[in-house]
């Protein structure tokens, strides 16, 4: 996973005391660095299947999902996403099918590893050969619990433990390519899971939860960045950062009627053609130059065919 370009001051690495080995901070701090105020991530549910649902079909126009706010249409692209993570989504992602040292020491009793038996051994660190390994299965655990998040069950790629061992092909490694092509396909099931369910009849009372994988809390960040009315009730933009997502915190406790509420003061006050556009820094990264050179932010003049807009029975995200 790429290291992102420019640091918030905001940041804090954790407190590291002199008694401890590297090793143990990595595995340590792995929870709190994902717990810390700069990687809110938490979801609100309402908020984020209020704008899934305004997802329109214009397939025909590439891998961008392009949703349908007011009378107007904004991207939501592989190019808003590298703004937001600040992620590498460039470059071939195909890995050899080799051997696993990682695995073969580690894991050789399990059929198929998991995060779950990744936490397991990160749990029990004084069983690890050395800091090395520590980092490395820190690193997997990190990458499985944000950018490619899936239930704690699902079993990893093995080609990715024989790529870990190489820490410095591992953060070079176009993450955000498997990150988005992950969320853009989450994000089109839970459509087409909401479709399918409201054909079932369902009790007055009951809720239908659904999961979303890989990176769902970006497309949060892409609403902060282009519906400012969206972002002032329910964000915190407390400073500029690269990448983009360093920039805001999320609102908890999100009502149902203050979501809709939101959406329908941006029907009315959004302006024509939202997009979301690099700065002249953000232009300086050569990936972010190559993807909006090859792919740049055009909003189409396309009826929008959506899904009718959610009430308060539908389905909510988890």
């Amino acid at each position: 996973m790429s290291t992102p370009r420019k640091i918030s001051e905001k940041n804090s690495s954790p407190e590291i005391s002199p008694k401890r080995t590297q090793g143990e901070i990595e595995v340590n701090d792995t929870k709190k660095f994902m717990s810390s105020p700069e990687m809110n991530i938490a979801e609100p549910g309402m908020l984020f299947h209020n704008i899934v649902m305004r997802l329109t079909d214009h397939s025909s126009m590439g891998d961008a999902l392009w949703f349908e706010v007011g009378e107007d249409l904004g991207r939501y692209s592989i190019n808003e996403f590298c703004l937001i993570t600040g992620m590498k989504c460039v470059g071939s992602t195909h890995l050899p099918l080799v051997e696993s040292r990682l695995i073969t020491r580690y894991f050789s009793t399990v059929r198929g590893v998991s995060r779950e038996h990744l936490e397991f051994q990160l749990s029990n660190a004084a069983n690890l050969d050395n800091d090395d390994d520590a980092v490395k299965l820190s690193l997997l655990y990190l990458t499985f619990s944000i950018p490619l998040s899936n239930a704690n069950s699902v079993k990893i790629d093995p080609k990715f433990f024989a790529l870990a061992d190489n820490i410095a092909e591992f953060n070079d490694f176009p993450w955000g390519v498997l990150s988005w092509e992950a969320t853009r396909t989450a994000i089109c099931n839970s459509v087409e899971n909401r479709v399918s369910l409201k054909r079932i009849p369902l009790k007055k009372n009951d809720k239908v939860h659904y999961s979303v994988a890989g990176f769902p809390h970006a497309l949060l960040v892409w609403a902060y960045e282009t519906l400012p009315t969206i972002a002032l009730k329910f964000s915190s933009n407390y400073e500029h950062a690269i990448p983009r997502m360093l920039s805001w915190t999320t609102a908890d406790n999100v009502k149902f009627d203050d979501v809709m509420s939101a959406f329908t003061e941006v029907g009315e006050k959004q302006p024509k053609g939202f997009v979301m556009m690099p700065t002249e820094e953000e232009l300086k990264d050569p990936w972010v130059a190559r993807l909006y050179l090859k792919n740049p932010s055009v909003v189409p003049n396309l009826p929008p065919k959506t899904p009718a807009p959610p009430t308060s029975s539908d389905t909510n995200s988890e």
